[in-house]
This record gives C-alpha cells, sequence and structure tokens, in this order.
C-alpha cells in the first residue's frame, strides 16, 4: 500500500512541477480524485465464487473551473489514477472483468471543489489508447471555453511567515484569502477571510482588495483594484506573492502512455 500511494505522489510530483521549480496547488488536489477513486471502488465490490470484483470503468465529474487546473496532463493523470487502482485491487485481492478506465469531465452542475465518481462493472471491448486520449483532450477543450480560455499563470509566496508555495491561476475569478472557500488559501491572521481576488479581463489580470482589514499593495504601492503583469509583487497583511509566467508539463510527461 505504501509504495503504490507513493508511486502516484511522485507521479503527481513529477507533472505538477512548473517552471518556477515548485510543485504548485489547485483547489482541488489529485490525491483526493484518488481517494474518491478508491471509496467507489470500495462501496461498490462484489462478492463472486472466484473472489471479489470491483468497478472497473470509471467517471469523475468535476466543475470545469477545477477541471482546468489540470488541462495541460489530464490525460496522464488519468493514466496514473488507473495504474494505482489496478495496484489496490492486486494488493487487496479483488479483480476486474475487464480493463480499468478512468474519466475526468467537467460538469457545471458539480460546485467548486466537489468531486463526483460514478463507477460500474462493464465490457471494455473497444477501448483504444489513442481514441481514449482524443476523448479525453475533448473534454478539456470544452472546460476551457466554458471558463473562457483564461491564459494561467503562477501566484508564488515569496516572503512573510508562510512557507514557499506556488499557485496556479486559471479562472475568471480567483479569490486569495484566510478562509477554507478561497481558491488561495493564506492561514495567517494579518490576511483577512476573504482578502482580494484576482480577476481576468480580456487580455489582462487585475487585482481588488475586499476592503480587507490590512490592505492589499502592488509593488509596496496601496491598492483598491490594479492590474498586474509578470513579475509583480502582491502583498496581502504579511504575505509577499509574485504573479510569475505559467510553464506547462514537459512533452515527455504530457504525452505519458501506459
Amino acid at each position: 500500500m505504501i509504495n503504490s500511494i507513493q508511486r502516484f505522489e511522485d507521479f503527481v510530483q513529477r507533472i505538477m512541477e512548473g517552471s518556477v521549480g515548485r510543485i504548485f496547488r489547485t483547489p482541488i488536489q489529485p490525491v483526493e480524485i484518488g481517494r474518491r477513486l478508491e471509496r467507489a471502488m470500495e462501496s461498490q465490490k462484489l462478492s463472486t465464487v472466484e473472489g471479489p470484483i470491483v468497478p472497473n470503468d470509471y467517471l469523475v465529474r468535476l466543475n470545469p473551473e477545477d477541471l482546468v487546473q489540470f488541462a495541460d496532463f489530464l490525460r496522464p493523470l488519468c493514466n496514473q489514477l488507473e495504474e494505482w487502482l489496478l495496484d489496490l485491487a492486486e494488493e487487496r485481492g479483488y479483480g476486474f472483468i475487464d480493463l480499468v478506465r478512468v474519466r475526468i469531465v467537467g460538469d457545471s452542475n458539480i460546485p467548486r471543489r466537489n468531486i463526483q465518481v460514478e463507477a460500474s462493472i462493464a465490457q471494455l471491448p473497444d477501448y483504444d489508447p489513442a481514441v481514449e486520449a482524443e476523448w479525453q483532450q475533448t473534454q478539456v477543450f470544452r472546460a476551457l471555453e466554458e471558463t473562457g480560455n483564461v491564459p494561467p499563470k503562477f501566484l508564488r509566496i515569496i516572503g512573510g511567515p508562510l512557507p514557499e508555495q506556488t499557485f496556479l491561476i486559471r479562472q475568471k475569478v480567483t479569490t486569495i484569502g484566510r478562509a477554507p472557500d478561497n481558491d488561495v488559501i493564506l492561514e495567517v491572521p494579518e490576511v483577512s477571510r476573504h482578502h482580494a481576488r484576482l480577476e481576468y479581463h480580456q487580455d489582462h489580470y487585475e487585482i481588488v482588495d475586499l476592503n480587507s482589514t490590512n490592505g492589499t499593495m502592488v509593488n509596496g504601492r496601496p491598492v483598491t483594484r490594479s492590474p498586474i503583469t509578470d513579475g509583480d509583487r502582491l502583498t496581502l497583511g504579511t504575505v509577499s506573492l509574485q504573479i510569475l509566467p505559467y510553464q506547462g508539463p514537459t512533452h515527455g510527461e504530457q504525452s505519458a502512455e501506459r
């Protein structure tokens, strides 16, 4: 068990390393998806004379705003989730009736930061990896269009009481604050519960202060609303952050096959 989980986490770390050289965080972490798949596998286990049988076909539904966070490596992530489920089943003595398939789609009916999993025991006689990859990429294109094709950026913590972290920004509106319902959570007392938000307008980002207690600054200047660009330093309370250009996974990571 430890080995399979570690392999999964190592893979996620590898594909989520960007040009800033740090793992970037998203509102939904891949390990959360893996745990939901594991729960679905266990909850629909069937006992047979030949041993326990578990679902082999999984459909994960995310809000499109959450799905686009994985846009550049969604198929490799699905492949690795499939491998992880195979490892879990082998370790627990479970069987499948056919190949294991994981698909991830955007669904606007799913609330932000929620994960819905549908699992079934099914024959997959026409499974074709190339067709699956094309189908999954179509889901990515749909989610990107639905969310406005916002160009991604990195937001990195560079100073203050929090450890250095990097967040992926890829929505029209990204909320920042201390409360857990924010997209970027900064858990320090000097940051308001809902401190600021990043907004994308046509061809640029802006930061908007949400009447925070300790204010928001851009390059040392207090602002209520201000355009921002790569390299700008943002200060929220005692936390300093920097906007950085985004670089997706390498070609090899994008084309990973199971």
